[in-house]
């Protein structure tokens, strides 16, 4: 097996998070944020993965971009924990934007 070393490498799941789920009702991929020993709740929107990320259109293609791109992700909701966003922290297009 080869090896890119231009890419990111893997997140390792963390055994004190909940695995990341499809949320049908609200249209968005739910997970946690590890910050400062705590699990803090998020969500990020199917437009989000779809535009930002080229995501499918599936439940499974939307975890498996989710999966493949969580590090950037995952900064995001720390980013705007920062900001002042109150958990649970939902994330929209705008949220992967330059300003």
């Amino acid at each position: 097996m080869q090896v890119n070393p231009a890419a990111p490498p893997t997140p390792l799941p963390d055994p004190h998070l909940s695995e990341a789920f499809f949320h049908e009702p609200s249209d968005t991929v739910r997970f946690q944020v590890a910050q400062t020993g705590a699990a803090v709740n998020a969500s990020v929107s199917r437009q989000a993965l779809r535009h930002h990320f080229g995501a499918g259109e599936g439940p499974t293609e939307l975890l498996a971009c989710f999966q493949a791109h969580s590090r950037q992700i995952h900064a995001v909701v720390l980013r705007r924990l920062h900001e002042g966003a109150l958990e649970p922290v939902m994330l929209r297009e705008a949220h992967f934007t330059l300003p």
